[in-house]
């Protein structure tokens, strides 16, 4: 279970967002939604513990993040960039998650998922930025994380990859997964909630103001 209660993040004198709450149970699909810049990416930031919040409170199976030992185990996160090794070949790419998790035996399952058999021997740099990120949501598969937190997943991707990854994540959500996603493209009829970041606006308010 997920739970952030009474978020609060600040940039500079500005109030990004404020009393933002919810909580994810297990085979939950949240969507985050909004314009650019309202803190999409600054939410999945700081719910993997990369960012500090300016208050509230995020807790991972009932164990606040500070202080849960088991958290980036159980965590998977994808940015903006697809930050895949461009001097590795495909295949040491998946293998360098795999081993992490000791999942070597799915490697090949994710090279077919995402159509990247015939690159697994070409190294990741030499391929456009579509296939790169292909190789960046196969980790997904061999990654058997109970949370996943995705920026933007669709960014690059053909149509037929982005229905491979929409199929990805809601066969995940249906395993008992907790997927956080946010997209500005991407919706699901699954999805258990969506939460637009236009509501917690603070607008015209800075910090330290009532």
């Amino acid at each position: 279970m997920l739970i952030c209660e009474n978020l609060r993040c600040i940039r500079g004198d500005r109030i990004i967002f404020e009393h933002l709450g919810f909580c994810l149970q297990e085979g939950s699909l949240l969507l985050l939604k909004g314009a650019n810049g309202v803190g999409k990416t600054t939410l999945l930031k700081i719910l993997s513990g990369l960012l500090p919040a300016d208050g509230g409170d995020i807790l991972w199976d009932n164990v606040p993040l500070k202080d849960n030992n088991y958290f980036k185990n159980d965590l998977m996160m994808i940015g903006h960039k697809s930050g895949v090794k461009g001097d590795a070949t495909v295949y040491e790419n998946l293998e360098f998650w795999a081993k992490l998790y000791d999942t070597e035996v799915l490697i090949q399952a994710a090279l077919s998922f995402y159509n990247l058999q015939r690159f697994a021997d070409v190294p990741a740099a030499q391929l456009s930025a579509g296939w790169q990120r292909r190789i960046a949501l196969a980790r997904l598969i061999v990654s058997p994380c109970k949370l996943w937190l995705l920026d933007e997943p669709t960014n690059f991707l053909d149509e037929d990859a982005v229905t491979l990854t929409a199929n990805l994540i809601e066969s995940r959500v249906k395993q008992g997964g907790i997927v956080v996603v946010a997209s500005h493209i991407m919706n699901s009829a699954i999805a258990t909630h969506t939460l637009w970041l236009d509501d917690f606006r603070a607008e015209n308010k800075r910090a330290g103001e009532g």
